[in-house]
């Protein structure tokens, strides 16, 4: 009779054990579409008969049924680096793109409110009054050229200067969502600790944990380190953002405007030590890139050009006359010379210095100004030149950069698409599989209770038969 009770025990250990893994499998099913979910397997393993002879008696030998002796996460821990490393490589190409994008936009290259226009433009003017150095309508025309070219330069300007502005304030943001996730990834580790030591599965909580450090890694682009007692510590440039139970926090210091860059280049650093934060990829790498590199050098080149159109043109406007057979004068504000602040001084059309020959004086003495036009020419095919060649060498240039970015952009996003891929299949739920495992399990279980009604009619015989 011992050995039918034993058997019940082995029926009962197979119900349990194909219990648990049906609500295991049913668990996956129910967060098929669950974000962050990682699919979960019953491990089972035999029960084994007693190795050790007891006194009078020894095990037969075939085994006391089944355990399951754990509920695993089917996590590929390569593919979670690898697939944290590539989103934080197309996240900074994101911002780098979106960057180049949004300075394209500032210039407005091509149209015709575009500063290549408006200084062709502009050079055209000075023709028109070249031709016709006497026609007061060219010469009014010509100052409102200048002026619309100094007002492009000055929209230009202001628009990279607010998009430095928007892009700090997203950092700052941004920097402060990995400081809170850092803290919630922290108490994760330490929930989890906590759940194993009592013996419970803390699998939801990792799935929680990880999808926190999916996020973090998009941002600012981390290494993992996993730990025994199943904490993982979360690493930025080989410095620890989270150890165990314990998250340090990250400030951005640095200039507070795009004109302070170059004095003092934006910064990240640990809130605690002070030290420098290693952030190259992620959002994070991608702003600091933005706004210590990409947005000023634009801007610098801006200012340059806007620089070398005042001095081109008063220095030859003053070689010139005007119609007063006056040397001309300053035809921009020479104390402003950037992009921001360029103006157009001169506002009687009088004053154009049109002509390369100086007045002369008739039989009367009275003063005759010239009319030849030459200096207007001169203005229009010499001085312009330059900054009509920098500034487009510029526009090609920016145009080049950015459609760089977005074929790199292209070819990581295929790289992250086979990682994710490869993970999904690795972590992800496959709900055919999972039917499979629903069927095999439930014939299981249906085997085990037939295993109980066996046994239990030879047990009932046996008990008849001695009673008898």
């Amino acid at each position: 009779m011992g050995t039918e009770l034993g058997s019940l025990s082995t029926a009962l250990s197979a119900l349990q054990s194909e219990r648990k893994a049906l609500e295991v499998t049913g668990q996956n099913i129910a967060n098929a579409n669950t974000a962050g979910y990682t699919r979960q397997r019953a491990n089972m393993q035999a029960v084994g008969g007693s190795v050790q002879p007891a006194m009078y008696s020894k095990s037969d030998g075939i085994g006391n049924g089944v355990t399951v002796v754990d509920v695993q996460r089917l996590q590929d821990a390569f593919l979670e680096q690898r697939a944290n490393t590539e989103n934080g490589a197309l996240s900074s190409l994101n911002v780098s793109q979106q960057t180049y994008s949004d300075i394209e936009n500032s210039f407005g290259e091509p149209g015709a409110t575009g500063i290549q226009n408006l200084l062709s433009t502009f050079a055209n003017g000075w023709d028109d009054v070249a031709n016709n150095p006497k026609d007061p309508g060219a010469r009014t025309a010509l100052i409102g050229d200048a002026q619309s070219v100094a007002s492009a330069l000055n929209t230009s300007s202001s628009a990279l200067n607010a998009q430095w502005a928007s892009s700090k304030q997203t950092l700052n943001s941004e920097v402060g969502q990995i400081n809170d996730a850092a803290t919630n990834i922290a108490a994760l580790n330490k929930a989890i600790v906590a759940a194993a030591n009592a013996g419970n599965s803390p699998n939801d909580l990792m799935d929680q944990r990880d999808s926190l450090i999916r996020s973090v890694a998009s941002m600012i682009g981390v290494t993992t380190k996993p730990q025994a007692d199943g904490s993982t510590d979360v690493l930025i440039g080989g410095s620890s953002l989270v150890s165990g139970s314990l998250a340090r926090q990250l400030t951005v210091g640095g200039a507070s405007a795009l004109d302070q860059v170059a004095a003092t280049p934006v910064s990240l650093s640990w809130a605690d030590s002070g030290t420098a934060v290693n952030a190259t990829t992620g959002d994070v790498g991608g702003y600091l890139t933005s706004l210590n590199s990409t947005i000023p050098s634009y801007s610098d080149q801006l200012d340059a050009i806007a620089s070398s159109l005042v001095t081109a043109v008063n220095a030859q406007q003053a070689l010139g006359y005007d119609l007063n057979g006056a040397a001309g004068g300053n035809f921009f504000d020479p104390t402003k010379t950037t992009a921001a602040n360029i103006a157009v001084t001169i506002s009687d059309p009088n004053t154009v210095a049109a002509s390369a020959v100086g007045p002369t004086v008739d039989a009367n003495g009275n003063t005759v100004p010239s009319l030849d036009g030459a200096n207007a020419q001169l203005i229009a095919s010499t001085s312009l030149k330059p900054t009509s060649d920098t500034y487009r060498q510029m526009i090609v240039q920016l145009g080049s950069a950015s459609q760089s970015v977005q074929q790199k952009t292209s070819t990581q996003q295929a790289v992250v698409q086979q990682v994710q891929t490869s993970r999904d299949s690795a972590a992800g739920v496959d709900l055919d599989e999972e039917q499979t495992n629903l069927i095999s399990y439930q014939q299981a279980y249906n085997a085990a209770a037939q295993y109980v009604t066996v046994i239990n009619s030879v047990l009932d015989t046996l008990i008849n038969r001695m009673l008898a």
